[in-house]
């Protein structure tokens, strides 16, 4: 049975604590599926309780059995009642006298706050640890790193497969199902977590010819017009023709961890401002994977690749067009989709060894369609190393 090292979870704890200690805060309750399942190597209805110093204690309601069995950290204690809470915080920290208490406020409904805030610790004072639980993920272990690379892996796949699955005449529906299928065989989980209020991914878009260049009503350069209203994003039911740029974004997820590819297929001859649009995205990555390196700001990243772009006569549909436009150009990996840290507008976080993020520089032409690749890369003390490794050629396939 697949189970997250001990160790790993371990040193994860260590260095929260010490974060903890750092910012005065005594400890810390975790309640998020994600950080859950990075903390105990498990997602159960439970209370992580993380002194600032001390072991921590996982409190579980459902279920204890699959808690033992999944997480090899310990004690794992029934909780009856979420009332039992602080008795237990404050045997972990081995003191009532407790002022701070950090949780995840930045995805934490405000009726589960004013909760615990009201009824649970009336005498203490809530704070947010997000952001600290956000900068202990972003450094990838070399753990976490390799089950990235194998959802990179899952991706390779699913591009090995397009050539024996795309065809003139087929639904941009069809082509989605059929290659989630192939993920689904390479060890795709099925779902993508994301962090962000309102922000939801299924499998990618699968997006085909102008309308392909439908915008998105989230935070993304691509949408698509989707199938319904519900989630008015990715693959329709457009036929696919002749002369279509059909683009294969895809989020697939091994154990949790995320891999996010693009990668363009032509159906006969496409429009040479595609071809040039995709030519420009490969050229941003190679100047990325030459240039990028520890220390340099999130922001300057962007900003370098920005100026790159902007001189193309193409440089108007750059990221999106109009009002649609994103302010980012690659976003942060992991156990979800926006993790730090954000290629984008103003960032100044520093890059460091051990990072690990999206990029896709991508052209957006309304009329047109849709053009550029993406991969994930591992920021290493040496530069940026793809976590990709599906062909990068703009592979045309006959009509």
């Amino acid at each position: 049975m697949f189970q997250v090292p001990l160790s790993e979870i371990n040193d994860r704890l260590v260095r929260f604590q010490a974060m903890l200690a750092q910012k005065d805060i005594d400890a810390a309750i975790i309640r998020q599926n994600t950080d859950l399942y990075y903390f105990t190597g498990t997602v159960q209805d439970a209370h992580l309780i993380v002194p600032a110093a001390g072991a921590p204690c996982f409190l579980v309601r459902r279920d204890v059995a699959r808690a033992e069995q999944q997480s090899g950290l310990r004690p794992v204690v029934a909780l009856k009642s979420v009332r039992a809470v602080p008795a237990k915080l404050f045997e972990c920290c081995g003191t009532e006298s407790v002022a701070r208490i950090g949780m995840e406020l930045d995805v934490l409904p405000a009726d589960t706050f004013f909760f615990y805030d009201r009824k649970l610790f009336e005498r203490q004072q809530i704070v947010d640890i997000g952001t600290l639980v956000r900068q202990v993920r972003m450094i990838k272990s070399q753990w976490e790193i390799e089950m990235m690379r194998r959802a990179g892996g899952i991706s390779q796949a699913v591009t090995k497969a397009v050539p024996g699955i795309l065809r003139q005449g087929m639904r941009e529906t069809d082509l989605c199902i059929e290659l989630e299928h192939a993920a689904r065989r390479a060890g795709h989980l099925g779902f993508a977590r994301v962090r962000a209020f309102n922000m939801e991914i299924f499998f990618g878009h699968v997006l085909s010819g102008a309308e392909a260049a439908v915008s998105a009503y989230c935070d993304s350069p691509t949408g698509g017009p989707g199938v319904s209203p519900a989630f008015g994003q990715g693959a329709g039911g457009r036929i696919m023709q002749e002369g279509d740029l059909v683009s294969v974004d895809t989020m697939v997820n091994h154990h949790g961890y995320l891999n996010d590819q693009t990668r363009n297929f032509g159906l006969g001859s496409v429009d040479d401002r595609l071809k040039e649009a995709y030519r420009l995205s490969c050229s941003l990555h190679q100047w990325a994977r030459e240039n990028v390196r520890p220390g340099m700001p999130a922001g300057g990243v962007y900003d370098s690749l920005m100026s790159l772009a902007a001189p193309s006569p193409l440089g108007a549909y750059f990221m999106g067009c109009g009002d649609a436009k994103v302010s980012f150009i690659g976003h942060g990996l992991g156990l979800e989709v926006d993790e730090f840290p954000f290629i984008a507008k103003g960032q100044q976080m520093p890059l460091a060894a051990g990072m690990t993020f999206a990029l896709e520089p991508k052209w957006v032409m309304p009329g047109i369609g849709v053009a550029g690749i993406e991969n994930t890369y591992l920021v290493t003390d040496h530069g940026l190393e793809s976590l990709n490794s599906a062909a990068e050629d703009l592979l045309m396939l006959p009509c």
